[in-house]
């Protein structure tokens, strides 16, 4: 009994070094030294046609506030649409030669650009997502994650703008936007805007979503809540804690049930729980820098 309890108590304190170890990686990751760089404001706007394919425009001006490399990058998530075509980006009306790739399903464009800081930087960058747009029962959804929150610096102001062909005047059901406090306005009857009502730090993001009836466009496709989609929990840092949360718990129970205690009772595996997180939300997102 007595070199079993030494084994299980050994095994512990090794399981709990190697969890600590783990957080402080994370935590050092997480915490990395802030990018000499951040965004004075990022503006999206979502022209939707009426086949169902929606023109993003973003506009992104960086303030470079010193020395830092000149190659900058925006990807993003492709689980939730067909496909992201037509991709450029231009500054100063002038197009920037960019690298396209697909990796993890995710698709990437990197570009370089002369940079001597201090100095500013305004990016647009222009896609075509085919097969966007969501479907919800009898209706349909603008849900997209424009301000993406995959970065290390701030955003000082952003604003999303969703304009709608002339079929749906004015047959729009609902606004509403997820994310940093924002304001959602109605700007006419196809033109919808939500303003972001504060600095949004790393890690934070706006999403929108604009709902209406099916049947009024021609659609080339659209993602459906139904479909297989891959559970997006799992890729947050509150996954990892459940994770540890549920081994710590299995161990302490194991530990006691050996030393004659009671126990927790049922003592389960980790991680159970990760439930609710991300089924339902909208597409687009992904990181930039």
């Amino acid at each position: 009994m007595t070199i079993k309890l030494s084994k299980l108590i050994k095994i512990f304190f090794i399981f709990i070094s190697v969890i600590f170890l783990d957080i402080t990686v994370f935590i050092n990751n997480v915490n990395a030294q802030t990018k000499p760089f951040y965004w004075e404001f990022i503006n999206v706007d979502i022209a939707v046609e009426n086949n169902g394919d929606m023109l993003i425009t973003e506009t992104q001006k960086y303030t470079f506030t010193g020395n830092y490399k000149n190659q900058r990058y925006r990807y993003i998530p492709l689980d939730k649409v067909k496909q992201i075509t037509n991709i450029s980006i231009s500054e100063n009306n002038q197009i920037i030669p960019s690298k396209i790739g697909v990796e993890n399903n995710k698709l990437w464009v990197r570009w370089e650009h002369p940079l001597n800081p201090p100095e500013n930087h305004t990016f647009i960058i222009k896609y075509r997502v085919v097969g966007g747009l969501q479907e919800s029962g009898d209706n349909l959804q603008v849900y997209w994650k424009a301000i993406f929150p995959e970065r290390n610096s701030t955003i000082e102001k952003s604003r999303v703008t969703v304009i709608f062909p002339s079929e749906l005047e004015g047959k729009i059901l609902e606004y509403q936007s997820f994310g940093v406090p924002s304001e959602a306005k109605k700007i006419d009857t196809k033109t919808f805007e939500f303003k972001a009502q504060e600095v949004l730090p790393p890690q934070t993001e706006l999403e929108v979503k604009v709902t209406f009836p099916k049947g009024i466009l021609n659609l080339s496709g659209v993602y459906s809540e139904n479909s297989d989609s891959p559970p997006l929990f799992r890729d947050t840092p509150f996954y990892l804690f459940l994770q540890i949360g549920g081994w710590v718990a299995f161990i302490v129970n194991l530990f006691l049930k050996e030393s004659g205690g009671g126990g927790y009772g049922g003592g389960g595996g980790g991680g159970g729980g990760g439930g609710g997180g991300g089924g339902g939300g909208g597409g687009g997102g992904g990181g930039g820098g």
